[in-house]
């Protein structure tokens, strides 16, 4: 259940920093795109936190990326045993992955710095 759990998490964290980016290429002030997604309905409540922390540039781990990373792995490992195809949780392993150096001990909401 942790891994369905955070596979969701994962995969909506990643949907929340290309909006953000999407946003922002779009011409969008980035303190006022993130307010106004923290007040929508979209937003998942355990992301309402990263979004203000976000806008303070605050990604002190709660839920360090690396973490993230090991759950990405194991749910992906289980889903091609069982066949199940995950493309968005795939992708979204992609980019953690790549950040790992960089962002392994931040929060995994880190992959907002690089929107």
């Amino acid at each position: 259940m942790k891994l369905v759990v955070n596979a969701i998490l994962g995969v909506e964290m990643q949907a929340i920093a290309e909006a953000v980016a999407f946003g922002k290429t779009s011409g969008l002030d980035r303190g006022i795109l993130l307010d106004v997604l923290s007040q929508t309905a979209v937003i998942a409540a355990a992301h309402l936190g990263k979004l203000g922390r976000a806008a303070l540039n605050d990604y002190s781990p709660q839920f360090p990326l690396r973490l993230m990373n090991k759950d990405f792995r194991l749910i992906l490992d289980l889903a091609r045993a069982e066949n199940v195809h995950m493309p968005a949780a795939e992708a979204a392993f992609q980019v953690n992955n790549s950040l790992l150096p960089s962002d392994g001990d931040k929060d995994f909401s880190a992959i907002m710095r690089h929107t």
